[in-house]
């Protein structure tokens, strides 16, 4: 059955139709907000964009509810600890509209700067006054950027075209990121706003705040854009200091309160340019912004990671490597919680040195949760994984091995278990077995897999093969494994199809067979 989706406000229509292609859509230009307490709980998914707030309360006893997705680049309006809480994915649109934010800003600025509002009225209104509307040239200015993200480089890259100088202040970016985009990089904020006479921010909504103290520390006859999130800076000084004449010019998209007050200090001042929220406004973005939400929805509904999945730590790796990763967790968990299903020691996990280590935060949440399902009757999953890990009192340590081999290649054992030791490879396009209970295999793994524990003795094989064919069952592969002669036996078959019931009741019947497991 498709699973059933709600937006609630407008999508596009490319977002809009590939959802159609896997879901059932209910979709508004914009749901009244009253109405989305009583319909949110009949959906697996939601997407929003500004208009609502998903709240604890909403969320609270919304069992179907999967995924909360907002078409756009914050999640301020999300309740992210409460859809952490619950398992509930939180899904984004991160740089889909990055470059129309960035373009956004350079008109705002180039209105304020060169008299736009005021010279529209002017003309309207029946002047033709050119004297009194000179402006002046981005040619040659210095421009700061608080926060080099992906709109802060589509600003430093617009602003090389006008020949502008650009400096940018960002503690969380590397050099490399500066260089890369021909921005002077600044320590301190302080040293960035004394240098800038131009300075727009593009942070989230927990980027610095600029009050009165620091936006005097702009040179006189700056001005400021905002286009990112309102608070960032302080209206009422910016007010004031477009009012002594510090400031030549404020150009803002985004407001504390939006809409803004129309009694706001702001709006009587000639020099400045507003508009209502529009950076991400145009219909390029809107299209990027739908369809990227729209993938992470889909991709998360189908137990697939997303590379815009906001509360879990996803890598910044491309999305096939992100895809392979995901793949080569999800199947170890899934293959040692059917194997080693009781909770007793810290579990071990050892990555090949061909592991991002970026990645493995996630890869960790990851495997909890593939370890924790079907074990629980509520919901655990890579978004709620450790939160579930602490009340089973689960934990996963990971092993810095400097031994470690120059591989795709993930491993898990019960701490002070070596016997437990399963370890698998992505290579080839594909999940490799390479180590069961610590016992060599060289397998790719298969959709439908078969494994028995079974005494060393002859004649065990050939009784489990006579068995899968009495019960029409073929056999592709088969791959044996043993510690020494006599010891306990593993057997791993590749099944073409999933076997009927009652084969895995008769195969434990078997004289000498100790466990068989199906996964598939």
């Amino acid at each position: 059955m498709k699973p059933k989706i709600l937006v609630t406000e407008a999508l596009g229509p490319e977002g809009l139709a590939y959802l159609a292609e896997h879901a059932e859509v209910d979709a508004y230009d914009l749901l009244p907000p009253e109405l989305l307490p009583e319909m949110i709980g009949n959906y697996d998914a939601v997407i929003i964009r500004s208009a609502h707030r998903i709240t604890r309360e909403l969320i609270v006893g919304r069992p179907r509810l999967k995924v909360v997705a907002r078409a756009g680049a914050g999640v301020d309006n999300v309740d992210l600890d409460a859809c952490t809480e619950l398992g509930i994915a939180v899904i984004n649109a991160p740089g889909a509209n990055a470059i129309a934010a960035a373009e956004h800003a350079f008109a705002l600025l180039m209105a304020v700067m060169r008299n736009i509002r005021l010279g529209d009225i002017h003309v309207r209104e029946g002047g033709w006054n050119r004297q009194a509307f000179l402006g002046e040239e981005l040619h040659g200015r210095r421009l700061g950027i608080i926060g080099l993200g992906r709109v802060g480089r589509q600003v430093a890259r617009i602003a090389h075209g006008f020949r502008m100088t650009v400096g940018a202040y960002d503690p969380y970016i590397s050099p490399e990121i500066f260089e890369a985009h021909g921005a002077k990089q600044y320590r301190d904020l302080e040293s960035l706003l004394k240098d800038s006479e131009i300075l727009t921010i593009h942070t989230p909504k927990s980027g610095p705040h600029l009050d009165e103290r620091l936006l005097r520390l702009l040179p006189k006859g700056a001005y400021v854009v905002n286009a990112a999130r309102g608070g960032l800076m302080d209206e009422e000084a910016l007010a004031k200091l477009l009012e002594e004449g510090h400031l030549a010019g404020v150009a803002l998209d985004v407001f504390v309160h939006e809409p803004p007050s129309l009694d706001s200090p702001l709006f009587r001042q000639k020099r400045v340019v507003v508009t209502p929220h529009l950076g991400g406004s145009t219909f390029e973005a809107l299209a990027n912004v739908g369809v990227m939400t729209a993938k992470g929805v889909i991709e998360t509904l189908n137990g697939i990671t997303p590379p815009n999945l906001v509360n879990v730590p996803i890598p910044p790796l491309e999305v096939p490597e992100l895809h392979a990763l995901d793949t080569l967790c999800q199947t170890l968990g899934r293959l040692f919680s059917e194997l080693h299903p009781t909770v007793n020691h810290r579990l071990v996990l050892t990555a090949g040195k061909l592991i991002p280590k970026e990645a493995i935060p996630w890869l960790r949440q990851s495997l909890i949760a593939s370890l924790l399902q079907g074990r629980l009757d509520e919901r655990v999953n890579t978004v709620n994984a450790l939160i579930k890990a602490e009340q089973q009192g689960l934990t996963l340590m990971v092993n810095e091995d400097p031994k470690a081999a120059e591989r795709t290649a993930l491993s898990l054992m019960w701490e002070g278990h070596p016997e437990t030791l399963i370890e698998m490879e992505w290579a080839d396009d594909a999940v490799h077995l390479r180590r069961l209970d610590n016992v060599a295999f060289d397998l790719v793994w298969p959709e439908v897999a078969l494994i028995t524990r079974h005494r060393d003795t002859p004649g065990i094989v050939g009784h489990v093969g006579t068995l899968l064919g009495e019960f029409h069952v073929n056999i592709g592969n088969l791959h044996l494994g043993r510690r020494a002669l006599g010891e306990e036996a593993l057997m791993v078959m590749t099944l073409d199809d999933r076997p009927p019931a009652g084969l895995m009741e008769a195969l434990v019947k078997i004289p000498g067979m100790i466990a068989a497991y199906l996964l598939a």
